[in-house]
């Protein structure tokens, strides 16, 4: 209350009288509740609660501060809000192909915009790092203000009761005991992930997932299993057994099945095929959660994307890689939103980044890095041309201007001795002023927008999104204004997500990477 955090506040008063207080406790506590709802402008609720504490208490001394609370004036205040979980969203603009050497992926069904949303999707199972338990809600993965923690573990904590309930009827009842084993086994968060499949649902409700598992989206996702080696196999089989021991110690199969050993009933062997699968579609599928961690000086100067967890998307996990992505990435809680990060023309592959972006790492490490995490060699425009990184080389790359003739896909190379030329492609003689001039108000308009990002973020994200749209009608990539552009754009939209403000006297974070 003196924090003036009202509403977490009401939330501590509630859970003081779910517990065995005596009446005057419980009068203090219900007139405590009256201050808050006055501080939040509920005066209704207020005058209820100021009445309850008034036939409660029974100490005069108490009865007098009662009405001396009831007669004092607030100043209201509004009430602490945070940023909304995002609704479910697939945009019409966009659909989904398949080709033997690609897999599925998805590709404009329509012109797009810069800044166009594509995909916000909830995920279908999220866990959160346990270097984040303290810090973060285990159910929500909101910061923790006032933290509410597990009645039968000291492991991890929620944001409110709402969250601690839902979590405890259903996934965390049966990882609670186990959690210590669990992290301490040295399993990844992959593998986490691929147990929560299991335990957010109950064994009927997963039985039913394992016969129509062909109508979940989720178990269409690529699992790479025809490339898969015999020893990966088995690696990935006794995980799934050490998991399929955990779910029987926790009850999740009977309290019959806690402490039998033997052979597995036929329940316990589909629920271990499913943990196999899940185990192979998360390696190539999981998305990284992170929040923006920025200090109270600068919004995005030194701001670093941290991992806080991993989250499973079955739409967003429908787009392919490429090292110039096509959309940017950040999250709500556990929400995903992509929004594309350049205009995009019918039939043109949405695509998003798996790490490594060609502005930012070298080509030998983005394949080596894609290769040995995600089974493929790239073969994206980036990596065919070997376009050259931010300050090395790419601030000289040659610019370029397309042919101003309507369906011409020639581009001219600059400098030019004239503004007229000849196409040798349309053969049409050309004016290139005026592509000339909007060339230069993109880079203009790039650089007033990096500016104007620390103060006013929704008018930087317009400034840049109008200038990325004219640039590619009148050039193309690579141009090092316009990569950073987008790396900008991608720092502006996630600013409107998960953010974690770091006082001077914290640690300052270090920069993680997606899909480590």
């Amino acid at each position: 209350m003196k924090l003036e955090k009202y509403s977490l506040a009401l939330s501590d008063l509630r859970m003081v009288l779910k517990e065995q207080v005596t009446d005057d406790l419980k009068g203090s506590a219900y007139c405590k509740m009256a201050v808050c709802y006055r501080a939040l402008g509920e005066e209704n609720k207020a005058k209820i609660s100021f009445a309850v504490a008034e036939k409660l208490i029974k100490d005069e001394k108490e009865i007098r501060e009662l009405e001396r609370e009831g007669k004092a004036e607030f100043h209201c205040i509004k009430k602490e809000s945070r940023i909304p979980e995002e609704k479910q969203f697939i945009s019409k603009k966009v659909r989904v192909e398949e080709r033997p050497t690609m897999g599925r992926y998805t590709v404009a069904d329509d012109y797009i915009k810069t800044g166009e949303p594509i995909v916000t999707e909830q995920p279908y199972a999220a866990c959160l790092l346990p270097e984040m338990f303290g810090t973060h809600c285990h159910h929500c993965f909101h910061r923790l203000e006032a933290a509410y923690g597990c009645a039968d573990c000291s492991n991890v904590a929620f944001c409110s009761p709402g969250c601690r309930d839902t979590a405890v009827k259903t996934y965390h009842k049966f990882e609670c005991k186990y959690l210590d084993l669990l992290i301490g086994s040295g399993m990844s968060i992959l593998t986490h992930t691929a147990l929560r499949m299991v335990t957010q649902n109950s064994l009927a409700e997963c039985l039913g997932i394992y016969q129509n598992r062909s109508k979940e989206k989720v178990y269409s996702l690529c699992t790479n299993a025809e490339k898969r080696s015999g020893e990966d196999f088995l690696q990935r089989t006794l995980m799934a057994a050490f998991l399929l021991k955990c779910l029987e110690r926790s009850g999740y199969f009977g309290e019959n099945r806690k402490d039998k050993d033997g052979d597995l009933t036929e329940e316990e062997l589909r629920v271990c095929e499913l943990l196999l699968f899940h185990l192979q579609i998360l390696q190539f599928n999981a998305h990284e959660i992170f929040e923006t961690r920025r200090s109270k000086e600068h919004q995005f100067k030194g701001s670093k994307f941290i991992y806080i967890g991993v989250g499973i998307y079955p739409t967003a996990s429908l787009l392919n890689h490429d090292c110039q992505p096509a959309v940017t990435r950040h999250f709500v809680g556990k929400s995903i939103v992509l929004k594309t990060s350049r205009p995009l023309a019918p039939n043109e592959m949405v695509a998003e980044n798996y790490g490594p972006i060609f502005s930012r790492k070298p080509i030998q490490q983005r394949q080596r890095s894609l290769l040995s995490r995600y089974w493929f060699k790239c073969e994206c425009l980036a990596c065919t041309y070997n376009w050259p990184m931010i300050n090395a080389g790419l601030e000289s790359f040659t610019k370029c201007v397309r042919c101003p003739s309507d369906h011409c896909t020639y581009y001219f190379t600059l400098p030019l001795s004239k503004p007229e030329a000849t196409c040798p492609k349309c053969e049409k003689n050309v004016s290139l002023t005026e592509s000339l001039e909007k060339l230069k108000w993109c880079e203009k308009q790039y650089e007033f927008g990096f500016k104007t990002m620390e103060d006013k973020r929704v008018e930087a994200i317009e400034i840049i999104r109008k200038a990325i749209d004219v640039f590619y009608r009148i050039s193309r990539p690579p141009h090092q204004g316009t990569s950073l552009a987008h790396e900008y754009l991608q720092l502006c939209e996630a600013s409107f997500g998960n953010v974690w403000v770091v006082s001077s006297t914290e640690q300052k974070p270090t920069f993680q990477s997606r899909h480590q």
